[in-house]
Order: structure tokens, then C-alpha cells, then sequence
């Protein structure tokens, strides 16, 4: 299925929710690049829950608007309601867009939908071509992308070496995201699921799914392992907390060793693994 194919439409103005609105903006820009719905008070968590029913479970191009210097971030979404949450909180967000939320404030910021979607099916990259002929309609100094060529991170998995460098960079906590920032009581009753609302409500892991969360939140992309005194390998682990429980040692001492480089019990060294 092509782009051609696919469906476009705008809903129309409901004059009875004054928190969004059609749009009769006199932006210089061509008219199909001028938003079909915008939502305002994105710092109202009660308000933005309201938007549900307009945003949930339907695909399109969307934009960050910034009211206070006209700059935007323009993306796409399979699920608009769910993309638009992940921005307000912080996550899987531009990092350019979340600084200037940060600076400007919430409140200043609207999100517009410049085109809704609907078709049986569509690829990630027919999305992301649309999202790129969008961001081609505005200047990009007057954006927060990042790039003028849009991509999809669905399905992409970080290089061992890319997780290595993340790894490096945030050991100095100033350069993560939240680095002195916490969430607003707003954010964080959108975050929370509790309940039958969550996702997980009544059912429980398998042991694999245990084993692949436990792999992929691992600090240490190669594991952790137990080398005798010539630096050679003996055992590997995922992580301290199961060389920890093989060894009947606690997680602290596990990594006491890794930090300090001291033998252990005059035999082994416990070290990162390399590859």
C-alpha cells in the first residue's frame, strides 16, 4: 500500500470543548500544511485525558508547538494519544523539544494535528516518508528536529558498542534527561496504571520474559564474569545478582569487587565482560 492509498481527513471544529480548536491560522506556510485540530492546556492532566477519545488508536502527523517563538517539533504516531503522553512525560521524546518544555513551560506549548490517517494498513515507513514531506514544508531552523529525514526506531536494537557508549555518557548524571528534574503531579498520574487499567493487571511473567527484562535492564551489556588469577574467564553472568546468588554472596559485595579490582578469597578476580 502506497501513500497515495492511504486516507486523509480532519475532524472537524467542535465549538462545545474550547481546549481545542479548528485552525485559522494565517501562517505563510501552504494551506495543507496548517493544522486540522489543535489541544491546548497540555499541563492540565484532567484536560488531556478528555482528548482520548479524539487521539487514541489513530495514526497521523502531529506537531509541538511552541506559542511563545513559533518553533515546532513534528513527528508521527500510529497511536496520537499514546505519542502525545510519551511527550508530556519526558519519554522516548526529542531532546531539543523537551528542553525547550523545560525552559518555556507546558503551558506554552500546543499539539496540532496537521493530518489524521486511516487505512487497513500502512508501514512504518510510508509514515515516516509522510512525516518527512511534512517537515520539508517548514523552515527547519524553526524546528526541533533533528534531522530533515525522518526514520523509524521500531524494531531497532542498539549496538553492543552504542549501549557502551550510553553507558559512559550517563555515568555523569548531569548528562541524562531528568538530570535534576522530577515530574509534575500531572505527569506522573498520567504515568500511573493501577489496577485492571495496567496493562499487566492479573497476569505474570514467564521465567523467559523474567530472563529477557532481567538482559535488557542490565547496566552490562556483556554480563558479568568470574576470571582465576591470569585473566582468565570461568563463569559468566548476566548480572551481579545472579553471580551473587551462585555464589551465596550479597549484590554489594559483587560489586565492591568489579569497582575495586581486590581479589576474591585470594582466588578470583570479578570483573565486566568485555564481548
Amino acid at each position: 500500500m502506497n501513500l497515495c492509498n492511504l486516507v486523509f481527513f480532519s475532524i472537524k471544529n467542535n465549538s462545545r470543548n474550547s481546549n481545542y480548536s479548528g485552525s485559522n491560522s494565517n501562517n505563510s506556510n501552504s494551506k495543507e500544511s496548517l493544522p486540522k485540530k489543535i489541544f491546548h492546556s497540555l499541563d492540565k492532566t484532567d484536560i488531556v485525558k478528555s482528548y482520548r477519545n479524539l487521539l487514541k488508536n489513530k495514526s497521523g502527523i502531529y506537531s509541538l508547538y511552541n506559542e511563545i517563538n513559533g518553533k515546532q517539533y513534528i513527528g508521527s504516531a500510529k497511536d496520537l494519544y499514546l505519542r502525545l503522553l510519551e511527550h508530556i512525560i519526558g519519554k522516548k521524546s526529542n531532546r531539543s523539544l523537551q528542553m525547550a518544555i523545560k525552559k518555556y513551560g507546558l503551558s506554552n506549548f500546543t499539539f496540532h494535528i496537521l493530518e489524521y490517517i486511516i487505512g487497513k494498513s500502512f508501514t512504518n515507513k510510508e509514515l515516516t516518508d509522510l512525516e518527512t514531506k511534512y517537515i520539508g514544508k517548514f523552515d527547519f531552523k524553526n524546528l526541533y528536529n533533528f534531522k530533515s529525514i525522518s526514520t523509524s526506531m521500531l524494531g531497532y536494537k542498539h549496538t553492543p558498542e552504542a549501549l557502551l557508549k550510553m553507558i559512559k555518557r550517563f555515568k555523569n548524571k548531569i548528562n541524562h534527561p531528568m538530570y535534576g528534574k522530577t515530574h509534575t503531579e500531572e505527569a506522573k498520574n498520567l504515568i500511573k496504571k493501577s489496577g485492571e487499567k495496567n496493562p499487566m493487571f492479573g497476569k505474570k511473567h514467564t521465567e523467559a520474559t523474567k530472563l529477557l527484562i532481567s538482559k535488557n535492564m542490565n547496566k552490562y551489556p556483556f554480563g558479568v564474569g568470574i576470571y582465576d588469577l591470569n585473566d582468565n574467564l570461568i563463569k559468566k553472568y548476566n548480572n551481579n545478582a545472579s553471580m551473587a546468588r551462585d555464589l551465596n554472596i550479597s549484590r554489594t559485595t559483587v560489586g565492591k569487587y568489579i569497582k575495586t579490582g581486590k581479589v576474591f578469597n585470594d582466588l578470583y578476580y570479578f570483573k565486566i565482560n568485555k564481548s
